[in-house]
């Protein structure tokens, strides 16, 4: 038994244990998707380039700290043969690879998927890019920002808050939904090699995820000749006395209860939104957040207050439910972390380990797939493989 919060869960097991995946990704994407992985108990060897004593931070595993926690990181020079040889020889021992180096590259590395899987032909490969393996725009390099803007993500976003131009989100979406995409597909190619005992590859695109994401209004726009319009949100953020609130009306239920809240229940629902909303706005205007809680909550509508994020992960909710924890950075220091958003009644999901510096585990991950410490200091001597050791 152990507790995730408040949560108590019967069991310390993780899902994914025993489970071997070789990361070869950098940025946004697919550090998030091996971070989750990770959290599910996967063993996750990063790849880290060679190390540069004049980058900005040298000691660092590459990526965002965070989502490189519970890694193992093995830092080599992919441009020799030796170096190629011990990706080679670890994807031997792997049951997934995550890369999202530009379309072709792994191939001219000899690290495709039918290269590789002619030695391990249970091996999965989950490639993520910003326009995917195939078509004429495959060889674009891509960001979140470039699936947003050509994605029609930007301008729905424009419509729906009825601004004079385009505007960009504060967080790479496009990146987090791929990620999302990109996990589900693995999970679905590990179900299936239980079933045909082969691997397979899997594609997934920030241009492919970004117009799923659109589906529901992209849709209409299939069927229309002229641009669909995007209704502006149903859900407007309305001014209270000190701050913002998002009010979800939905039903005509909902709208009985959030009437009466405001000490209105015989208040009939306005067939028009733009007269629902109005009325809304009117009320709130009137009582502070705490109130507008206190009257909602009390009779059961649904509402949202709009806080900062120092005031949204300081919420109790997030708290009772684990989803803030503790792990050690690269300094050895612990610091707070957002942890798996994952449940689960029969296993554990979250951080487990610490933040690797780049090359801190290379030696150990060389001797566990068969190579001997003279052949060790060998690399290291000649620049094949880096190694560096925590203080």
């Amino acid at each position: 038994m152990c507790l995730k919060g408040n949560i108590l869960i019967d069991s310390t097991r993780r899902i994914l244990s025993g489970i071997q995946v070789l990361d070869f990704t950098h940025v946004v994407a697919g550090p998030y998707v091996t971070r989750v992985l990770a959290d599910l108990g996967a063993e996750i060897i990063k790849l880290d380039l060679p190390i540069d004593p004049d980058a900005i931070n040298p000691v660092l595993s590459s990526g965002r700290p965070g989502y490189n926690v519970g890694k193992q990181s093995i830092s080599l020079d992919l441009k020799t043969k030796e170096g190629k040889d011990i990706v080679h020889k670890i994807s031997q021992s792997s049951d997934i690879l995550i890369e999202n180096f530009s379309p072709g590259t792994m191939k001219k590395l000899g690290m495709d998927f039918n290269k590789l899987s002619e030695s391990n032909p249970r091996l999965i490969i989950a490639s993520i890019s910003g326009f995917g393996q195939s078509g004429k725009s495959s060889h674009r390099r891509a960001f979140g920002a470039t699936a947003h803007a050509e994605a029609g993500w930007l301008w729905t976003q424009q419509q729906a808050a009825s601004a004079t131009e385009p505007f960009a989100p504060g967080v790479t979406v496009a990146d987090i939904l791929t990620a999302e995409n990109c996990i589900s597909g693995i999970l679905a190619a590990l179900f299936d090699r239980e079933k045909t005992g082969k691997g397979q590859q899997i594609d997934v695109s920030l241009m492919d995820s970004q117009l799923a994401m659109l589906s529901e209004i992209a849709n209409r726009a299939l069927l229309e000749n002229s641009e669909a319009d995007h209704t502006p949100s149903r859900h407007p953020i309305h001014k209270t006395k000190d701050g913002y609130v998002n009010i979800n009306i939905g039903t005509e239920r909902n709208w009985k209860r959030i009437a009466t809240a405001f000490d209105n229940p015989s208040e009939q629902m306005p067939k028009i939104a733009d007269e629902s909303n109005g009325k809304i706005a009117n009320w709130v205007s009137k009582f502070t957040n705490e109130e507008i809680a206190e009257r909602m909550n009390k009779n059961g509508a649904p509402f949202g207050i709009v806080k900062t994020l120092h005031e949204a992960v300081k919420n109790p909710v997030f708290h009772e439910r684990g989803m803030i924890t503790q792990i050690t950075n690269e300094h050895s220091e612990k610091i707070p972390i957002i942890s798996s958003p994952m449940h689960f009644s029969n296993a554990i999901s979250g951080p487990a380990g610490v933040i690797p510096i780049a090359g801190e585990h290379t030696r150990n991950i060389l001797r566990a797939n068969g190579y001997d410490e003279d052949s060790i200091n060998s690399m290291i001597e000649s620049k094949i493989i880096f190694e560096q050791i925590r203080n």
